[in-house]
């Protein structure tokens, strides 16, 4: 149904498109025969004649075109995800906490990430996810506490998952997944875990310009581009009541909380291992029917060179892309 809700949408924007490039025409052929066949008799009346049809094409066509579009988004919403999880239920947790870092040559920022995230009310353990590193990235984070555990096959997505998997090992009942490069604050967790008591997955979101440091690397073609791929997965999952099953404003952010419980239920079915894995959880999410909500949190400047969609504009570009086709796709 998903892909379906895409393909209106893609449609309906393309009639859009085409009824403005056509209604110009219709002006311009209107402008030209009016003046022209009545360049001597009453060309004033014959050109407001001509107006009037060409307005009466704008006020009628188009509205009857869209509330026939709209129609049929509303008769056509998805609710087939209300009651997957009558299982699951959103029971009150006793929060103690793992945290996931993702780290990839990160040894000059995650000794103090490390630091930072277990120092965090009821966090039991921080596990450090070394991403094939050539430097001192894991000696630095069992210095500071963490537990380092190794995934060989390259890719944020890949690292990600193997950080997932381990923090189902122990006993905690909320897993935060973060990066060790030093955007992310651990104080933040305060934000996002007590949404957890109405939701089974928490977002961050880096679209507030008061908590996104002016040095960070979310510039306007970061931001832009986060935004409009996060429609298009609202769109894709399209519920007439609130326009999708969840509101999304940034699918790049890495930052978010979950419920053991609701992670064991997707865990399986994560799959991509690149650095489209962000949205590609939360479509998984959705599918699966957990809820979820976005909340703002902090954005700093990035200690170290990026490896990722930060590295250059070209970089973030050929990620954007991925993360596209993926969404069309999923």
């Amino acid at each position: 149904m998903g892909k379906l809700y895409l393909s209106v949408f893609l449609v309906a924007v393309s009639i859009f498109l085409l009824y403005l490039l056509g209604a110009f025409a219709f002006l311009l052929l209107s402008l030209d025969a009016t003046f022209n066949a009545n360049l001597v008799q009453e060309p004033l009346e014959s050109m407001l004649n001509g107006l009037v049809n060409t307005a009466t094409f704008f006020v009628l066509v188009f509205p009857v075109a869209g509330v026939a579009i709209l129609i049929g988004l509303v008769f056509f919403s998805n609710r087939q995800y209300e009651d997957q999880l009558e299982s699951l239920q959103l029971t009150k947790l006793n929060p103690e906490v793992c945290v996931v870092l993702t780290a990839y040559d990160d040894e000059l920022s995650i000794g103090d990430v490390v630091s930072d995230f277990i120092s965090q009310d009821n966090v039991a353990q921080v596990i450090v996810v070394d991403n094939n590193s050539t430097d001192a990235t894991e000696s630095k984070a069992i210095g500071a506490g963490a537990t380092v555990t190794k995934e060989s096959k390259q890719g944020y997505g890949n690292a990600c998952i193997k950080g997932l998997r381990e923090a189902l090992r122990t006993n905690a009942s909320i897993v935060i997944l973060a990066e060790g490069d030093g955007t992310f604050s651990g104080s933040d967790m305060r934000k996002l875990i007590p949404y957890l008591d109405n939701t089974h997955m928490v977002i961050g979101t880096r679209t507030m310009k008061e908590l996104v440091s002016k040095k960070s690397q979310l510039d306007w073609f970061y931001l832009w581009g986060n935004l409009f791929l996060a429609k298009l997965v609202q769109i894709k999952f399209f519920d007439a009541r609130h326009f999708g099953r969840v509101r999304l404003t940034d699918v790049g952010c890495t930052m978010r909380a979950i419920r053991t419980a609701a992670l064991r239920k997707i865990i399986d079915k994560l799959t991509v291992g690149g650095h489209h894995f962000s949205p590609h959880m939360i479509m998984v999410g959705i599918k699966q029917g957990l809820k979820m909500v976005e909340v703002p949190i902090t954005f700093k400047q990035r200690i170290g060179i990026s490896k990722g969609a930060g590295k250059d504009k070209w970089t973030a570009t050929k990620v954007g892309l991925k993360m596209l086709w993926h969404i069309l796709t999923y």
